[in-house]
């Protein structure tokens, strides 16, 4: 098993109180993760819509790309309401099944 953090996934950071944890303070708390490419800050403070929709394009373009058939994605409301248009209650887990665009017309759908 592999665990990979990316802080594209992280809260829209429209209020401090979606702002991160410091990189220092994640590494002690989850010793089993890399985090060597998370900068120490590194949320935005200036977020705004056009930058989650960006954000979201850009993980969504690296999701597409992984090998993998089933990946679990941990992530918070506000981004996840952004790269899949639905709509998720604290704490929610959905299972999503998700066809790339590519791949459809690669199997002819």
């Amino acid at each position: 098993q592999c665990i990979n953090q990316s802080t594209g996934v992280s809260e829209y950071c429209d209020a401090h109180c979606n702002y991160g944890t410091r990189r220092s303070q994640l590494e002690t708390t989850w010793p089993q993760v890399d985090f060597s490419v998370v900068p120490e800050v590194w949320w935005n403070e200036d977020e705004t819509d056009v930058t989650i929709t960006l954000r979201a394009k850009r993980f969504r373009e690296w999701l597409f790309k992984q090998p993998e058939k089933c990946l679990a994605i941990v992530s918070h409301a506000g981004f996840l309401h952004e790269l899949l248009q639905e709509q998720f209650r604290n704490c929610e887990l959905k299972r999503i099944n998700w066809i790339h665009r590519s791949r459809r017309q690669a199997r002819g759908h």
